[in-house]
């Protein structure tokens, strides 16, 4: 198997009067898909006040951060798990005073321990959890040159007897809130690219669904689309200025693009058919959408003025629900089975489909800022629940829902940092090479 070597410049600070040096370390990585080993050591942590969150805690968040960042094969000190084979370790300090955290992370390169990374993270003690996510998101951004993602959200419909309500959590489950408290249906999570907002489609107002928006921190909703028929499938723009969604006010079921606000609808299809589900490419310059103009219901592209219509999905049967990946290059959708649907990504221009999770029915893909997941609903352990693919073959981990019935998931931008993440005078800031 080929290997690379991942080499971080690191910049050693010298005394007064002398020099900056810089000297290389060289990890050695294998390619093809083999993750990094990472060696999770305890933070060390002096006395903590009662009731504030234990470094042992911390030490859990981390590790799991980044287990599932699908970058690193973790393994953990406090489990009595030698560093064997590893390429690297992690560790630090926790200190809680005054109801303040701090995280001094580090990352040393292995059996040398050259520091590698170096990083003081403070918040509220009560947000303790985003310093170790922020710790773990600039691991990955070290060795890939990319953030992670264990500071995103994911939202959800969670089904409640005959309700379906909006619901919102951190990657790890925590912090689950709802954010419709409606008794109806809300279908069809939509983040705005800075990640403040949510679009959706809900029956609480009776009759045909509409579109609303609601804050993602919670609060007031406000109606973007109560048109005549069927308002539905919101889907910001790239730059948050618009919205496409499905509209049925001309009598047909169609793709319109409005103003973020609801105004200016502009019709971009004229089919007898039914077109539905649009999703913008990571350029604004075009829309995926589901359309059964063919006869059964196949994923098509058109430019962003609607012109330009083309098919993408032939290899398979049936296909819904597209989702364009952060960089452009792929197309994640769903194909019937007799069992439900199956999960596949094609590229962009529809070439090399390939089927990526099967077993049960597996709904609604969406991808993770940084490309490397897709989280879909799943029957495939009893009642629908969120599962994760790294679309590396290993099988999709289930999210921690609380235990709710969860489904037509949505994952957040890459996360807003509130907390302050203060470089200390380690040798290197900057991130390493993909490796």
């Amino acid at each position: 198997m080929k290997r690379l070597a991942l080499v971080l410049l690191l910049t050693v600070v010298a005394v007064p009067g002398a020099h900056a040096q810089t000297r290389e370390v060289r990890i050695d990585i294998a390619g093809g898909g083999r993750r990094t080993q990472l060696y999770c050591e305890a933070f060390t942590a002096g006395r903590l006040p009662a009731g504030a969150p234990e470094a042992r805690q911390a030490d859990e968040v981390l590790a799991n951060d980044l287990e599932q960042s699908a970058v690193f094969l973790v393994s953990r000190a406090w489990a009595g798990q030698p560093p064997f084979d590893v390429q690297a370790v992690s560790g630090g300090r926790w200190k809680v005073s005054g109801g303040q955290a701090t995280l001094e992370g580090e990352v040393r390169d292995f059996p040398a321990r050259r520091p590698i990374l170096s990083k003081v993270y403070r918040g509220p003690a009560a947000d303790w959890r985003s310093l170790v996510h922020q710790f773990a998101d600039d691991i990955v951004l070290q060795f890939t040159g990319e953030s992670g993602v264990a500071g995103t959200r994911i939202a959800f419909i969670a089904i409640e007897g005959r309700n379906k309500e909006l619901w919102v959590m951190d990657l790890d489950g925590a912090g689950a809130r709802p954010l419709t408290r409606d008794r109806s249906i809300a279908l069809s999570p939509s983040w705005s690219p800075d990640g403040s907002l949510l679009a959706f489609s809900t029956y609480r107002d009776g009759g045909s669904p509409r579109v609303y928006v609601v804050p993602a921190a919670g609060g007031k909703l406000y109606p973007v689309s109560v048109r005549s028929g069927l308002n539905t499938s919101p889907a910001y723009s790239p730059d948050g200025r618009e919205l496409a969604c499905t509209l049925s006010k001309d009598g047909n079921s169609e793709i319109y693009v409005l103003d973020a606000r609801g105004g200016s609808p502009q019709r971009l299809t004229d089919n007898r058919a039914i077109d539905t589900s649009p999703c913008w490419s990571p350029t604004g310059r075009e829309i995926a959408f589901t359309s059964d103009r063919s006869g059964s219901p196949q994923v098509y592209v058109m430019n962003r003025d609607g012109g330009n219509v083309r098919r993408l999905t032939y290899e398979v049967g049936y296909t819904d629900s597209p989702a364009w990946s952060p960089r452009g290059d792929l197309v994640a959708f769903v194909s019937r089975t007799p069992a439900g649907f199956d999960v596949y990504v094609c590229g962009a221009d529809g070439t090399n489909a390939r089927l990526v999770v099967s077993g049960g029915s597996n709904e609604n893909p969406r991808w993770s800022p940084d490309g490397r997941h897709l989280v879909f609903a799943s029957n495939r352990e009893g009642p629908y629940a969120l599962f994760i693919s790294d679309l590396d073959g290993r099988p999709p981990r289930k999210l921690d829902t609380g235990g709710r019935t969860a489904m037509s998931p949505s994952w957040s931008p890459s996360a807003s940092r509130t907390a302050v993440a203060v470089p200390t005078n380690a040798p290197n800031s900057n991130p390493g090479g993909r490796p």
